[in-house]
């Protein structure tokens, strides 16, 4: 464009339509200022040096100036383009109404007439301002039929500078939104272009092109490949996705931010044209995470009960998801394959999921080690190579470095056992283990059991109820964490008063008689404390889902009860079950009765609570007498 012949035509244009001349004194300012600001930067004019002037003048002059001067730099585009300045941009205070084309008008008509019935005089006539706004913007697109309107057009009026208020714009995007959701209702246009002209919707959407490299380039490999789900798929399942929440008992915010994310996904999906993949789903989370705030882990869990969802046809909401990936998946198949067999083999001998969890981590960091210094396979290590993984632990305590090398043992008998290693001795290469350390016996005292009672009698709140029982099962049942948690509502006979369990730690069957106490304090929660819920377990969560508890829960119960547990070592909620063991033995009941009632199939644990029973000690006191030992003095000789 040659600028100044350019601005010359319009100035003559405006003065051959009869323009004010205060009008044409405007846009001569207007035309010398951009001039201006192009010299000063040394820029030729282009649409992207105008928006950066207007970006740098638009908090230095007022904004019903800036609007017109927008509209001056318009015209002169539209000179130096068609050779005149079109009716619609040269008289600018025409209503916006009076501007809309005629290919467009009849549907701005329609809509309104629908709206007459809705609204008050004055609001019609506000929504027919604003409509009129967007059907322009839609039109300076080059838009000239609503059946022609394309995601790319709806951003630009989203984005579109109108030079106005915040409060505004939103007025017009938002009678936008609700006349394109009619055009929708009519099959003329999209009805997901209504959702995305929603300011809370459109900055969790996202733009393809923005991504970073890492992302877009993983996100265009899964397109080609995948066609697993198709983004009008996903938006259907989202209704039935959020019943499904409901179902285990999600309300309000969760429900709501659940629709939100998913929809939010689905637009990204429609605008690139890409199908649902679980990993694209995470490539573009990790892009958006940064506008999320903190509420990014309940997008983060969203994303990830709706892949099972899919997956599946329903959630899980006692599961704890693994977001990152597992160290395991990195190493190579030499290692991976014997190192997950180990912890299968941990598994059927009915380790804990958090003992099986532990194990794997020793053998991986051995596994890197070897791979570190250029092994591919097990049958060259050595005892010296032994030696020198030995050399790399970092574990600041020797019960810590005993611990992670006991595992590694294992890990080398089993390679040993399996012929990965021909070497049957190898394993004592590597020294682990430490001396049997005797400690005392912690339990709760005489005035701690009689606070647990007058709790359980003057509580009543529902968490406090639930706080109640679980503590009454430990220490009047002996039950471990674990098998409180786990207790099933099918576990207690009313009739019978007793209660069997499947013992989590060693899966041996146990059934125990039922204190009163402890049934009342059942019987309380069951009447005035749990939550109405399908689950099968006697204890639960207070909120949605309303699943399983933790063992941490019944730590936190004891806490409740008795604070000054919290800063014992040692001092959780196993001490109920110390306290259940010594409390049998000094009501005299018989070694093998305890070991009975604590589920134990010898007498190994049991003889450290013998230690406890004090008046019982008393009586294997030997005479002095008898031991020859002579009493002189205040002291023996």
């Amino acid at each position: 464009m040659n600028y100044i012949y350019t601005v010359q035509k319009v100035m003559e244009f405006l003065k051959e339509k009869r323009v004010c001349s205060s009008s044409r004194a405007s846009h001569q300012e207007c035309y010398a200022k951009f001039a201006e600001y192009l010299n000063n930067n040394r820029l030729t004019y282009s649409n992207d040096a105008v928006k950066q002037w207007f970006s740098s003048i638009k908090n230095i002059y007022p904004r019903q100036k800036c609007y017109f001067w927008n509209q001056y730099m318009i015209q002169l585009t539209e000179m130096a383009s068609i050779g005149t300045i079109s009716d619609r941009h040269l008289y600018q205070t025409r209503p916006a109404y009076e501007k809309v084309p005629e290919s467009l008008k009849p549907r701005l008509e329609e809509y309104l007439e629908s709206c007459q019935g809705k609204y008050t005089k004055h609001t019609w006539e506000r929504a027919k301002i604003y409509c009129s706004e967007a059907m322009l913007i839609l039109n300076d697109g080059g838009i000239t039929a609503i059946e022609n309107v394309t995601y790319q057009d709806i951003i630009s009026l989203y984005n579109a500078d109108l030079f106005c208020t915040d409060k505004t714009k939103a007025l017009i995007l938002g009678h936008a939104a609700m006349m394109l959701s009619y055009f929708a209702d009519k099959k003329l246009c999209k009805k997901s272009y209504s959702m995305l002209l929603d300011s809370q919707m459109y900055q969790h959407v996202g733009i393809l092109s923005e991504f970073s490299k890492t992302n877009r380039t993983a996100i265009e490999q899964l397109r080609i490949k995948n066609h697993d789900l198709p983004s009008n798929a996903l938006y259907d399942s989202i209704e039935n996705f959020i019943c499904t929440l409901q179902d285990y008992g999600y309300v309000g915010t969760t429900l709501y931010l659940a629709r939100h994310s998913l929809t939010a996904l689905y637009l990204f999906l429609d605008i690139h044209k890409i199908d649902y993949h679980p990993e694209i789903a995470w490539a573009w989370f990790s892009e958006l995470r940064k506008v999320l705030g903190s509420s990014w882990r309940h997008w983060r869990r969203v994303l990830k009960c709706y892949e099972e969802y899919i997956t599946t046809g329903n959630i899980y909401p006692d599961k704890s998801y693994c977001y990152k990936t597992d160290a395991i998946e990195t190493l190579p198949e030499w290692c991976r394959e014997p190192i997950l067999a180990l912890l299968n083999q941990k598994k059927r001998e009915f380790r804990s999921a958090g003992t099986i969890r532990a194990a794997q981590y020793p053998c991986i960091r051995f596994c890197s080690y070897l791979i570190e210094i250029g092994f591919s396979t097990f049958a060259d290590v050595t005892p010296t190579v032994i030696n020198g993984f030995s050399r790399t632990d970092q574990h600041k305590t020797f019960k810590g470095r005993s611990s992670y090398f006991t595992v590694v043992r294992q890990f080398l008998e089993y390679l040993e056992n399996k012929d990965y290693i021909s070497n049957k001795s190898l394993h004592n290469s590597l020294s682990a283990g430490t001396a049997p350390i005797e400690k005392v016996v912690d339990i709760l005292t005489d005035d701690q059991v009689s606070r647990v009672n007058d709790y359980r009698s003057s509580h009543c709140h529902p968490i406090e109820l639930r706080n109640a029982a679980m503590v009454m099962i430990g220490l009047k049942m002996g039950f471990r964490a674990s098998d409180v948690v786990n207790l099933k509502l099918s576990d207690i006979n009313w009739k019978k008063r007793q209660i069997t369990i499947i013992q989590q730690k060693t899966q041996a069957q146990l059934t125990l008689p039922m204190p009163v106490d402890a049934g009342n304090s059942i019987y309380a929660y069951l009447k005035n404390g749990r939550p109405k819920s399908n689950s099968g377990y006697l204890f639960i969560r207070h909120n949605a889902p309303f699943g399983k508890l933790t063992i941490k829960n019944c730590t936190k119960a004891l806490y409740c009860i008795l604070p000054e547990r919290v800063n014992v070592s040692g001092g959780g909620f196993h001490v109920t079950r110390r306290t259940f063991a010594t409390l049998l033995l000094r009501n005299n009941a018989g070694i093998n009765t305890v070991i009975d009632s604590l589920g134990h199939h010898d007498n190994t644990s049991v003889m450290l609570y013998l230690s406890l029973d004090e008046e019982r000690i008393k009586s294997c006191a030997l005479s002095l007498s008898d031991t020859g030992l002579i009493l002189q003095k205040g002291g023996l000789l």
